[in-house]
């Protein structure tokens, strides 16, 4: 069969080479290559080949036509990707890092390119986590600032707020570092869901409709108080489509000197099943208030940064 194939090729090239040639004697040689290329393919080795091939092809368009069209790699989920949680106590599950220090950062030092802090507690090596705050915070701002720096970005209009001493020192976070030898690990978030807990600390997610609350920590140096009552409507879209809904922010929130626990809880939710992931739902009321110690329902979550 091998051979065949290869006196057919020869055959070929004679033919193409000859097609171009006038003289009576290329003439005759062509027909005779011509027949024996026709006596070649007649035989059954050749018919056998050809009906071999033509049975692959159609194999293979058959076998393209089946292949089912490839899906996109499974998307990890954001909510769960390199996180632990705590289960009905404060250790963490499968922790596995050792000793790792939790700390509240209230500055950046561009000199040195370091997170100023203070050490507000630890995870101990069976993942057991101590927070202790005690520390004071060396640098605040004042209070009445809080307009222009509130991270969670839910009132749209700043004579909303009222202040009671607003030159009161002020320092919020709605996270604690996690830290080994003088280098960020992960996050610690402490509430009741894992969607609250990272959508309240993503510019982009900030407004979506997950129901629970976050825990955020406060350091001031004198007593003083926001509140707040917002009621608005309008578009909150992150697609550029309009998003219209109406939302409630209530900011009931009265410190006493030192180290406060503010919660933020997401209560009740606009469903938009149609939108993109971007703008699959939206908070309906925001409510912060002072509690006196992290609820018995919460959870902490530690966030590993990449490559940890």
């Amino acid at each position: 069969m091998k051979t065949l194939k290869q006196i057919l090729l020869v055959l070929i090239l004679i033919i193409g080479c000859l097609s171009y040639s006038q003289t009576p004697e290329q003439e005759k040689m062509m027909e005779k290559a011509e027949r024996m290329r026709d006596s070649i393919m007649n035989t059954p080795e050749i018919k056998a080949i050809m009906k071999q091939a033509g049975e692959m092809e159609k194999n293979n368009k058959t076998a393209q036509k089946a292949k089912p069209i490839p899906t996109n790699t499974k998307i990890k989920d954001k909510y769960w990707h390199n996180t632990l949680a705590s289960k009905d106590n404060n250790t963490l599950e499968n922790w596995n890092k050792g000793i790792a220090d939790l700390v509240f950062s209230y500055a950046y030092d561009s000199r040195n390119d370091k997170l100023n802090y203070v050490k507000v507690g630890l995870i101990k090596s069976d993942g057991t986590i101590e927070l202790n705050p005690t520390s004071e915070v060396p640098v605040l701002q004042p209070l009445k600032n809080f307009k222009n720096s509130n991270a969670f970005y839910d009132i749209h209009k700043p004579d909303s707020y009222k202040y009671s001493n607003g030159d009161a020192g002020f320092k919020l976070n709605s996270y604690l570092l996690v830290f080994q030898n003088d280098q960020k690990i992960g996050t610690l978030t402490v509430g009741n869901s894992v969607k609250v807990t990272r959508n309240l600390l993503i510019p982009g997610d900030l407004y979506f409709g997950d129901e629970g609350y976050i825990l955020s920590w406060v350091y001031v140096n004198k007593p003083c108080a926001i509140k707040a009552h917002e009621n608005w409507k309008g578009d909150l879209s992150n697609t550029g489509t309009p998003l219209m809904v109406e939302t409630t922010v209530i900011y009931d929130l009265s410190f006493k000197t030192g180290w406060n626990i503010v919660k933020t809880e997401v209560i009740g939710t606009h469903y938009f099943p149609d939108a993109p992931e971007e703008d699959r739902s939206r908070f309906k009321k925001h409510e912060h208030t002072v509690v006196a110690a992290i609820p018995q329902d919460a959870t902490y979550f530690f966030r590993a940064v990449p490559n940890n």
